[in-house]
């Protein structure tokens, strides 16, 4: 099993994954079981999907499993939270069995030649995307450093909660953007600020105050 096809989904999560993966595919869903603690399948007009979610990987006997089912003009595939043992691949290959494995972001990637015939040129995007954000490292308005902006000129990024000057289009911490963030909707389209030393106005609006931008 590939390392990248770890991942912790639960059930519940890898379920919804495989949703979209057979929607993006045109093929979405009609019919939804639930088989177990660890087992749903999903059926379309032409795919039968069986939806695991082991804490180990699948072995033969769930592929034997899938084979047992009362058979019909459905291709079959497997998505596994934890992949496949060799020998569940071997015999998925030669009973024509299309096995897929989620990553941590809950793409499912193709783990045997069926399921690299099924799968598209681009699958959908991750439904589970990681967010590359350090909360060791978490920015606030309180640790940006010394700032004279007025406490209502601030917002909150919808996205990771930061407080952001409200000049600014775009969260500079996640990237979301901050059009609809919270500010005053009778802000003025031009602002200008004065130096606090020198009095003088000719000066630049900097979002925020970053420590690098501080003398």
């Amino acid at each position: 099993m590939r390392p990248e096809s770890v991942s912790t989904l639960t059930l519940d999560q890898a379920y919804q994954a495989a949703y979209l993966w057979m929607f993006h595919v045109g093929e979405p869903p009609v019919e939804i079981t639930e088989r177990g603690a660890q087992s749903v399948e999903l059926r379309s007009e032409a795919m039968a999907a069986f939806v695991r979610a082991p804490d180990r990987p699948l072995n033969q006997r769930t592929v034997l499993a899938v084979l047992a089912t009362e058979p019909d003009h459905r291709a079959r595939l497997i998505f596994s939270t934890r992949g496949f043992t060799p020998a569940a691949i071997s015999i998925a290959e030669a009973q024509g069995i299309a096995l897929f494995s989620f990553d941590a972001e809950g793409s499912a990637l193709p783990d045997s030649r069926h399921g690299a015939k099924l799968a598209p040129p681009e699958g959908p995007p991750p439904p589970f995307p990681k967010r590359a954000r350090n909360d060791d490292h978490k920015i606030t308005k309180a640790n940006w450093g010394r700032t004279e902006f007025p406490e209502d000129e601030w917002v909150d990024c919808p996205g990771c909660g930061t407080s952001q000057h409200m000049t600014l289009e775009v969260c500079r911490i996640c990237g979301l953007p901050l059009f609809n963030a919270g500010a005053p909707d009778s802000a003025p389209a031009d602002i200008v600020y004065q130096c606090l030393d020198c009095g003088s106005r000719n000066i630049d609006a900097v979002p925020a105050l970053d420590p690098a931008q501080q003398s």
